[in-house]
């Protein structure tokens, strides 16, 4: 029963999502979505992702639009409780990228990436990202590595280009 009430809202902000292009909500995209709580209270958290970033106006006009939704779909009275939780946001530095899609926003930006090489061995590396390149079947991004910072000259090092499906977690950081 919860799978298909999480799917059900998640249909919802789709809907929402598709109907607001051309207005406030232009390029903006579900990055996850997470119902947690039993009929009585339940809490959804929604994160949503554009390729210029999402601004907070952005996330308050999906938090009013999804509400008013949810609290008109005749589907779920009964089980969202008379009250239940909503919150909009978007991925926050630290917030590990989710989908390909979020790549792009983040070119020129310091990145942790953890990868596995050809034999299956896990590497760190942090580095800023250089490029990013989809294709319909996965994609790649490029790096350069950033390096320990010695007194004197920096080193200069090579970009790397890791394959999308090589990186199992990316996580943007804050540069010092």
């Amino acid at each position: 029963m919860q799978g298909s009430i999480d799917s059900h809202i998640e249909g919802i902000v789709q809907n929402i999502l598709e109907d607001s292009v051309g207005t406030k909500g232009e390029g903006v995209y579900l990055v996850a979505m997470t119902v947690k709580g039993s009929a009585v209270h339940r809490k959804i958290e929604v994160i949503l992702d554009a390729d210029s970033g999402v601004r907070i106006d952005q996330c308050s006009f999906f938090a009013r639009r999804i509400r008013e939704r949810l609290e008109e779909d005749e589907a779920l009275s009964g089980t969202m409780g008379e009250d239940f939780d909503l919150v909009v946001g978007s991925p926050g530095l630290g917030e590990p990228l989710v989908l390909r899609r979020q790549y792009g926003r983040h070119v020129g930006r310091l990145l942790r990436v953890w990868y596995r090489d050809p034999e299956g061995v896990e590497h760190e590396v942090a580095g800023h990202l250089q490029a990013v390149s989809l294709t319909e079947g996965g994609g790649s991004i490029t790096l350069k590595p950033q390096t320990a910072k010695k007194k004197g000259r920096q080193e200069e090092t090579e970009d790397m280009t890791l394959e999308l499906d090589a990186v199992s977690r990316a996580v943007p950081e804050a540069e010092i």
